[in-house]
């Protein structure tokens, strides 16, 4: 019977085996997720296991966010949006700690449709919902900084920029945001400077950007800059 006495090791043992256990079953289904991190300058690999996910982990919600996020990196935004929708409402019926979580996640991205499609006011007030909830979404500041500058709020944009952390923060997102600021100063050139550094880093995963949305904002840029000289 002695074996069965509880002591601080087998105590701490217990614990730590039930911490694992905890940590596996939350991290498990975003393995595609973390998997697709390291091909982030990959976008056909990267989309290739967000897509995986999305049939390996069937009705969960997360399923639906990672089919949004490949749809939104492909252009389809009627398509990411519908998944988006669904995600939300699977959210609403089963409102588990982790759906709690995912609502979040699913709005940013809802946040970057808005914003790829021009309905700036409405991807402002949605990445400032879900930034305001967690200050760790740093692409969710992203959203606010682009959504001002291209409404016009030079000021409110740049204060929101000086926000984004220097190290933790990819080097593409503060480029793109600096592009979209210069553009709203009337600064082309120097937009479309920050734009083709951004494409020497070959591809970028922040804003779930395409190369169609790089190459759009180039070609406005551009046009504007010959017209203002």
């Amino acid at each position: 019977m002695e074996f069965l006495e509880l002591n601080v090791v087998s105590t701490l043992s217990g614990v730590a085996a039930v911490l694992l256990v905890a940590f596996i079953r939350l991290h498990w289904p975003f393995r595609f997720q973390y998997i697709s991190s390291l091909f982030r300058r990959r976008p056909d690999k990267v989309k290739r296991w967000l897509e995986a996910s999305f049939r390996r982990n069937s009705s969960r919600t997360v399923a639906m966010l990672d089919k949004s996020t490949s749809e939104i990196m492909s252009g389809n935004y009627e398509v990411a949006e519908k998944f988006i929708a669904e995600g939300l409402t699977a959210c609403k019926e089963r409102p588990s700690l982790f759906n709690q979580a995912m609502v979040h996640y699913l709005f940013y991205n809802l946040s970057i449709i808005y914003l790829h499609r021009g309905k700036y006011e409405e991807a402002l007030d949605v990445a400032f919902r879900v930034y305001e909830r967690d200050r760790s979404l740093s692409n969710a500041l992203g959203v606010i900084i682009c959504a001002q500058a291209r409404l016009g709020d030079v000021g409110s944009a740049w204060e929101a920029y000086e926000l984004l952390p220097k190290k933790k923060t990819r080097p593409e997102l503060h480029l793109f945001c600096l592009a979209e600021i210069e553009a709203a100063k009337g600064n082309f050139e120097r937009a479309v400077w920050h734009m083709n550094k951004l494409l020497h880093l070959r591809f970028s995963t922040a804003l779930h950007l395409n190369q169609a949305e790089i190459e759009k904002r180039l070609e406005e840029w551009r046009n504007s800059s010959t017209q203002a000289g």
